[in-house]
């Protein structure tokens, strides 16, 4: 759906989620302040930083724009942290600039973050459902 079809560009922007559990339990400023190392690995610039919440700019070569988005969210067994990355790319193309950049966050996180467990990633593991 396109802008000039009277519908939102939202139905077509590319987003990926990807959901962390850390292995101990951790308050919400902390599960924030452990993305400052992927932040400055993938050089992203933060434009708005709460205790539970973070939104940056991810840097890239082309001009796609492509932002983080990080919320602290209370589930079943406790806090868990929700990284998401979108941009205006179609996903009907499969949206793989965007991809690309998801992978690549995934990969730094585990290599920054080792604390904290993937639970669920949108690209392999589909919807989010009410019990992740």
């Amino acid at each position: 759906m396109t802008e000039q079809d009277g519908g939102s560009l939202c139905m077509a922007m590319a987003r990926f989620v990807l959901v962390l559990k850390p292995s101990a339990p951790l308050e919400a400023r902390g599960l924030i302040a452990s993305l400052d190392p992927l932040i400055e690995r993938l050089q992203a610039d933060v434009d708005h930083r709460t205790p539970a919440h973070l939104s940056a700019l991810l840097g890239g070569s082309d001009n796609l724009r492509t932002q983080l988005f990080a919320d602290v969210q209370s589930k079943l067994g406790g806090l868990v942290l929700e990284v998401v990355v979108m941009s205006r790319e179609a996903m009907g193309g499969g949206a793989p600039v965007t991809r690309e950049r998801f992978q690549r966050l995934v990969d730094v996180a585990g290599e920054t973050m080792p604390h904290l467990t993937p639970m669920f990633r949108s690209d392999l593991d589909g919807a989010i459902s009410a019990g992740t």
